[in-house]
């Protein structure tokens, strides 16, 4: 096992919200609470404790309890008729653009009756401009006003969601605005410029040309590729070495995608495909992404021109698996394959990739014994 350190949706468990008891001994936990704030220990970041006619009334992690990377703070009016979720994850591919877009596709096709009132858009979040992506609906889920928010702070996403009935729209806005002005954000996890996508529809006939898949590099020679995976696909943290500005490298994402869709034995998802051409940034250019789901779990291909090869990357909360390389973007087939489970190459994780955060990525060379497999079905 190498170490690589290169700098920086079920409730498991939840806790009460509560003023902490004065003299109490701090104690290590995912959430501190205070009278005015409740901040995030992990990514550093607080949020207030009455945004509007709002009051946190519960913390709580999700799928990975314990490890700081997938929790949140849930808020509610005094009649819990308004209410309103803060959710601060650490995936895989942190890109706010593709969070939004992933809720907002996930919102409309799971509740179709819903309309947008008014567009994703940049706005203020922190103090700062642009800072955050935001959507606002009706109709959600029959009669709810919903507004939701997406803002990448270092590798972290925060979304925020707040709900209500319509005739209370008021108290919607209220709470998001409230949420977005009085958000803090440390130094560790600045923010980052959010890159909001346009997607357009895909025209007929693509994904269906399978591509060559390449022999995997041989021995400590497939470290090169599984440095890609380390890297932030949705924008790098950078200052200039002389002078120290900071000037962020961009994500590989294409800002510009079409949106298609992957069936997968009985289910099917959103495939976002972007164009062929220059490297974006210097970990290549994102050729296409299988939205699995919203809490940022993803297929990934990305053309590493630098590499001669397109590569497959399977992101988790915390995670990114290289898989197989090929000579040019996988069919539709094939990124099926990856996907479909069984005990097959196409679906063989070659490095696994994790990321915590208080360290840096950590790249296990070489892979398990018996080649562990994604299972997005859990």
């Amino acid at each position: 096992m190498f170490k690589l350190l290169i700098g920086i949706t079920l409730i498991a468990s939840a806790q009460t919200v509560a003023a902490p008891a004065p003299g109490a001994p701090a104690a290590p936990q995912d959430w501190l609470v205070g009278d005015t704030r409740v901040a995030s220990v992990a990514a550093r970041i607080a949020f207030p404790r009455r945004p509007g006619t709002l009051t946190a009334t519960r913390t709580q992690e999700f799928s990975h309890p314990g490890e700081h990377i997938d929790s949140a703070i849930q808020y509610a009016s005094a009649d819990n008729q308004v209410f309103a979720t803060v959710y601060v994850y650490y995936p895989g591919l942190p890109h706010a653009g593709l969070a939004a877009f992933v809720t907002d596709y996930t919102i409309r096709t799971n509740e179709p009756a819903t309309r947008i009132v008014t567009p994703m858009r940049l706005v203020a979040a922190g103090g700062l401009p642009d800072a955050a992506i935001r959507i606002d609906y009706d109709h959600y889920r029959g009669n709810l006003a919903t507004s939701a928010a997406f803002i990448k702070a270092g590798r972290w996403i925060i979304k925020f969601r707040v709900s209500g009935p319509e005739g209370r729209r008021a108290e919607v806005e209220d709470a998001m605005a409230a949420l977005l002005q009085q958000v803090e954000f440390g130094v560790q996890n600045p923010v980052m410029a959010p890159h909001p996508v346009t997607v357009d529809p895909c025209p007929p006939g693509r994904g269906a040309a399978a591509a060559r898949a390449l022999p995997d590099p041989a021995g400590a020679e497939i470290a090169a590729p599984a440095f890609l995976a380390t890297f932030d696909g949705g924008g790098t943290l950078a200052t200039e070495r002389s002078g120290g500005a900071r000037r962020d490298l961009p994500p590989r994402v294409p800002d510009r995608l079409c949106l298609d869709s992957l069936r997968v034995g009985d289910h099917r998802f959103g495939l976002l495909r972007g164009e062929a051409g220059e490297p974006i940034s210097v970990d290549g250019r994102t050729m296409l992404v299988v939205m699995i789901a919203d809490n940022g779990t993803a297929l990934e291909v990305v053309h590493a021109r630098n590499l001669h090869r397109y590569i497959a990357l399977y992101h988790e909360l915390g995670a990114t698996n290289l898989m197989g390389g090929y000579d040019g973007v996988p069919s539709d087939a094939q990124l099926a394959e990856i996907l479909g489970g069984g005990a097959n190459e196409a679906n063989r994780i070659r490095v696994p990739v994790r990321f915590r955060p208080d360290r840096g990525p950590e790249m296990f060379l070489p892979p398990a014994p018996g080649g562990a497999r994604p299972n997005w079905t859990n």
